[in-house]
């Protein structure tokens, strides 16, 4: 008996939308932007708020737990550009009345790296001054899913278009060049030690 002939075009047509609608979900997301100072112990963010009435600001501790973040220079603004106020709560803790808002700050760096975690999913993108990198696996990183790009001038710009977390660890020229002198060093010092050993073993080989 012949099986019916089902018709495969449905979820053909119903894979495709999927994947269209990707890119159209994606930059439905709200938005945040960070910008690193060139001292690298300092950045700028934006953040995009939807319909949200309190926020904190916040960042990883030791284990990996929220912690107050110190940041300065808090401006929220809503979607025409005015400024909005807000009440201080403590505890690095802000409210507004209930809406959609930008809010813009500025924070600390430490040890060349940024990190934050969200509780939701947004579109992110972090930009490096052009006397940092982020390419070299021992002294720097990026958290998964980001594009890197060089802009004109040589700033490293990273996007995600869905992310949870952004997470970059820079350096500069100063310290690739001395991991470089160490690395180097060390290879010398392996060589010198081993040599006798090999001058031992080429002996051996040559008695037998």
């Amino acid at each position: 008996m012949r099986a019916p002939h089902r018709d495969r075009r449905g979820p053909l047509l119903a894979a495709l939308c999927a994947l269209l609608l990707i890119p159209v979900l994606a930059a439905a997301l709200p938005a945040v932007d960070y910008r690193i100072e060139e001292n690298g112990t300092a950045y700028t963010a934006t953040v995009e708020l939807e319909q949200a009435e309190v926020y904190a600001f916040a960042e990883p501790g030791v284990l990996g737990e929220q912690v107050p973040a110190r940041v300065s220079g808090i401006r929220l603004a809503a979607p025409n550009g005015t400024g909005v106020t807000y009440e201080d709560l403590g505890g690095s803790v802000i409210s507004f009345p209930r809406g959609n808002y930008t809010i813009s700050f500025a924070g600390e760096i430490k040890d060349s790296q940024l990190q934050q975690v969200y509780d939701r999913a947004y579109r992110a993108n972090v930009t490096v001054p052009a006397v940092y990198n982020v390419t070299n696996p021992i002294l720097g990183g990026y958290s998964q899913g980001a594009n890197v790009t060089t802009l004109p001038g040589g700033a490293t710009e990273l996007t995600w278009q869905s992310t949870r977390e952004v997470r970059v660890r820079f350096y500069d020229s100063g310290r690739e060049s001395l991991l470089w002198f160490f690395a180097t060093t060390w290879v010398v010092v392996a060589i010198v030690l081993l040599f006798p050993f090999l001058l031992n073993r080429l002996a051996r080989g040559g008695r037998t």
